[in-house]
């Protein structure tokens, strides 16, 4: 402990202060600051859309609107131009029912609705008609018209079965030949009349030269088996030519079983038709000359 003896001054006071207060230590240094820590962010999260909300499930049809069938078929004979069908239908639900369309599956078959848009209210029916072109088609057709609603799509069907041509008729029997040239002994124009016409003189309608031919004169000329009575055209002995042939069909032959074919004389054939057949005859079958005549040889004198 420092003993003082009587007042100290200023000075004095200062050094025993300076005396008894030990040394401020140096300041430490300043550590150089710490760089920021980096911070980590997040990954983005991209934004969706929200999704659509679900469409509603189809409402079955079969529980709005009752029909009297969903499937229809018709028969027609072969050559009919057209098929129609019918189907009736009754909204059984308690609300409207908005038919937008009824559409076939191709052209040829078309739905009618009695308006379109067809409003359907509740407890009420109606019609839907469907026309099937039938050009080109044979055998069975089948096709589908689609229904389209407010409250979902129905399906129908239709079918065409089309009739082959009816076949053409049976050629006379053997019997029905013989009556048929009985007819014609006793008189030789029956050919073209009743039955016999069938076959006699229908085929001949709008036919010239070798159609005609073989449609009226080949049925028994060129028949296989020919009647014995009946011509064999192609051996014919004597020479033929186009006034030959002309008169046979003109005229034909009495006492035969060749008619007269010229209408002039009750038969079925134009001057036209005779002369298209003159013109074939003469070319198809060519005229056989006349064979020499042998004179007996003479003795001597």
């Amino acid at each position: 402990m420092l003993a003082v003896a009587g007042p100290l001054t200023g000075e004095a006071q200062l050094i025993i202060t300076n005396a008894l207060t030990p040394p401020t230590p140096p300041p430490m240094p300043t550590p150089p600051p710490m760089p920021p820590l980096p911070i980590a962010t997040p990954p983005a999260i991209a934004l969706q859309p929200p999704a659509p909300p679900a469409p509603p499930a189809p409402q079955n049809l079969d529980l709005v609107l009752a029909w009297d069938a969903t499937a229809k078929q018709v028969t027609v004979t072969n050559g009919t131009p057209e098929a129609h069908y019918t189907f009736s239908l009754t909204n059984i639900s308690s609300g409207d029912v908005t038919i937008n369309s009824a559409v076939g599956s191709c052209g040829c078959t078309v739905a009618r609705l009695p308006v379109q848009p067809w409003l359907l209210g509740a407890g009420s029916n109606g019609q839907i008609n469907v026309t099937m072109n039938l050009a080109g088609k044979s055998g069975t057709v089948p096709k589908t018209v689609t229904v389209s609603t407010d409250k979902g799509v129905k399906m129908l069907t239709v079918t065409t079965t089309i009739l082959p041509p009816a076949a053409p008729p049976a050629p006379a029997m053997a019997m029905d030949r013989e009556s048929n040239q009985k007819l014609a002994l006793a008189d030789r124009q029956a050919v073209f009349k009743g039955d016999c016409a069938r076959c006699h003189a229908a085929p001949a309608a709008g036919k010239l030269g070798v159609e005609l031919y073989q449609a009226v004169c080949g049925v028994c000329h060129e028949a296989n088996p020919r009647a014995s009575m009946v011509s064999d055209l192609h051996a014919i002995k004597e020479p033929t030519n186009a006034e030959f042939w002309k008169n046979w069909i003109t005229q034909g032959k009495p006492g035969t079983l060749m008619p007269a074919f010229a209408q002039a004389q009750g038969g079925i054939l134009s001057d036209e038709q005779i002369g298209s057949l003159v013109i074939y005859l003469t070319a198809a079958i060519p005229s056989r000359p006349a064979p020499p005549v042998l004179k007996p040889p003479t003795g001597p004198n």
